[in-house]
C-alpha cells in the first residue's frame, strides 16, 4: 500500500473534498481570523499527503532534476502544518487582541526560520540517490541530511506537544462541538507523537548500527496519515460542523417536501426556479418552499371546503379505533387534519390547472399545514401516498370533464 501512495492519497482526497466545502463559504467569512489558518491546515495538509505519497516523489524528483527534492518539500509543508496547527489554536484561545497578534507572529517567524534552515541544510548536503520511502533511515549518518531531518522532526514534535497540551488545558472548560474538536485533535496528536516516535528510534537504530527501517517505511506513513486527517478534522469540525448540520437537515426536509413541491411548482409558470447540481440543501429548500407558498396561494381561491370536510369525515372513519389516552386522540385529529387539507389542496390544482372559475373562498387563505414545517412535510405525504387525497384528486378531474361536456358549444 505504502508503494502505491494510497495510505496518502486517501486522507489527502479527504482533506481536499473538506477544503471544497468551505469555498462557497469564504467569499463572506474570509476576514474572520480563525478562517485563514483553518483553511490553510485542510489545504496544507492535503498537499503534504499528495507530496508524502512515492509515486508523487518520485514526478516531482523528475520534473525538478534534483534527487530527493521531495525531502526537504515534504518537511517544509509539515513545517507549515505545525505553524498553521498553534496559530489557529491561539486565535482559538482568544485573548487581547495585540497579545493574540504578538503570539501569531512569533510562532510564524519561528517556523519560518526552521523552513529556510530545511531548504538550506538540504543545499549543503549530499544526497543523490533517490529514495521514496527511507530518506530518513538512508541519510541518517549523512553530514546535514542528519541536521536537516532532525532540525524537521525536532519542531514538529514541539509543536505537537504544544498543540496537545492547549487542548488538554482547554478541553475542560468547553462542552458541544468544540469539546468534540478538542478531542479530535488530541486523538490526532497521540497518532502523531506515535508517528515521530517511530521515526526517532528508527533513526537511533541507524546512528547504533541497527536496522529498524521498517518503523520509518511501514509504521509511520498510516499512523502520521490518520493523525493528519483526524487534527484536520478537530479544527474544521467547530466550522464545518453546523454549517453541515444545517445541510443535512435542509436536505432531510427537502427530500420529505418534494410530492407537495412536484403538485404545486408547475403554478408557477416560467418563475419556477431550477437547481444546478451545485445548488446547496439549505437554497433548495428555500426555493422549493417558497414554490410550495406561491403555488399554495394560487389554489386558494378554488379552495372548497366541502371537500375537505367530507376528506376529514373519511379520515376519521378509516382510523383505528378510537384512542383511549388524549394526547393519542389528537394525534388522529391532526392527522385527519392534514389529509383534508391535502385533499382539497389536490382537487383545487385540478381546479386551477383547468382555469375554471374560482370558488372566492374567503375563509381559507393559507393553510396552517402549509405555514408549519413539521405539518407541511406530512402534507407532502398525504399528497404522496393517502388514497383519500388521490379519490379527491380524481373527482375534482371527473367534475371538470363533466363541466367542460355540459357547456354550450363557441359560436
Amino acid at each position: 500500500m505504502n508503494g502505491s501512495g494510497l495510505v496518502f492519497y486517501i486522507p489527502g482526497a479527504i482533506l481536499l473534498i473538506a477544503v471544497a466545502i468551505k469555498v462557497p463559504s469564504l467569499r463572506e467569512t474570509w476576514r474572520d481570523p480563525a478562517i485563514m489558518p483553518s483553511s490553510a491546515i485542510l489545504l496544507i495538509g492535503s498537499a503534504v499527503c499528495l507530496f508524502s505519497a512515492p509515486p508523487t516523489i518520485t514526478a516531482v524528483n523528475a520534473f525538478t532534476g534534483i534527487s530527493n527534492f521531495s525531502g526537504p518539500l515534504v518537511y517544509c509543508g509539515m513545517s507549515a502544518l505545525s505553524a498553521a496547527y498553534i496559530v489557529l489554536m491561539i486565535v482559538w484561545r482568544g485573548g487581547p487582541l495585540p497579545e493574540v497578534r504578538r503570539r501569531m507572529l512569533l510562532v510564524v517567524a519561528l517556523y519560518t526560520v526552521v523552513i529556510i534552515g530545511i531548504v538550506v541544510l538540504f543545499a549543503l548536503a549530499d544526497a543523490p540517490v533517490e529514495r521514496t520511502r527511507d530518506l530518513d533511515t538512508y541519510y541518517a549518518n549523512t553530514p546535514y541530511m542528519r541536521e536537516m531531518i532532525l532540525l524537521y522532526l525536532a519542531f514538529h514534535t514541539l509543536a505537537t506537544v504544544i498543540l496537545t497540551g492547549m487542548c488538554l488545558g482547554w478541553l475542560r472548560m468547553v462542552t458541544g462541538i468544540t469539546h468534540t474538536g478538542l478531542t479530535l485533535i488530541v486523538i490526532g496528536s497521540c497518532f502523531d507523537l506515535s508517528y515521530q516516535a517511530a521515526k526517532y528510534a528508527s533513526l537511533a537504530a541507524r546512528w547504533t548500527g541497527r536496522d529498524w527501517d521498517f518503523l520509518s517505511t511501514d509504521v509511520s506513513p498510516p499512523l502520521v496519515a490518520l493523525a493528519g486527517v483526524l487534527v484536520a478534522t478537530g479544527f474544521a469540525l467547530p466550522r464545518l460542523g453546523p454549517p453541515l448540520a444545517d445541510n443535512a437537515r435542509a436536505w432531510n426536509r427537502y427530500r420529505l417536501q418534494k410530492p407537495l413541491w412536484a403538485e404545486l411548482r408547475d403554478l408557477r409558470g416560467s418563475a419556477t426556479a431550477e437547481f444546478r447540481w451545485w445548488t446547496s440543501p439549505v437554497v433548495r429548500l428555500t426555493q422549493q418552499e417558497i414554490t410550495i407558498l406561491d403555488g399554495v396561494l394560487a389554489c386558494g381561491p378554488y379552495l372548497d371546503l366541502e371537500i375537505r370536510d367530507a376528506a376529514y369525515a373519511e379520515a376519521l372513519r378509516q382510523s383505528a379505533a378510537p384512542a383511549e389516552s388524549g394526547r393519542a386522540r389528537q394525534t388522529v385529529l391532526e392527522d385527519a387534519r392534514v389529509v383534508a387539507d391535502a385533499a382539497m389542496l389536490a382537487a383545487a390544482r385540478i381546479h386551477v390547472t383547468e382555469r375554471h372559475s374560482a370558488y372566492r373562498t374567503t375563509e381559507v387563505s393559507l393553510l396552517e399545514t402549509v405555514e408549519r414545517p413539521h405539518t407541511r412535510v406530512r402534507l407532502a405525504r398525504a399528497i404522496g401516498s393517502s388514497p383519500i387525497v388521490a379519490a379527491a384528486r380524481r373527482r375534482a378531474a371527473l367534475r371538470d370533464v363533466r363541466q367542460e361536456g355540459s357547456q354550450p358549444p363557441r359560436s
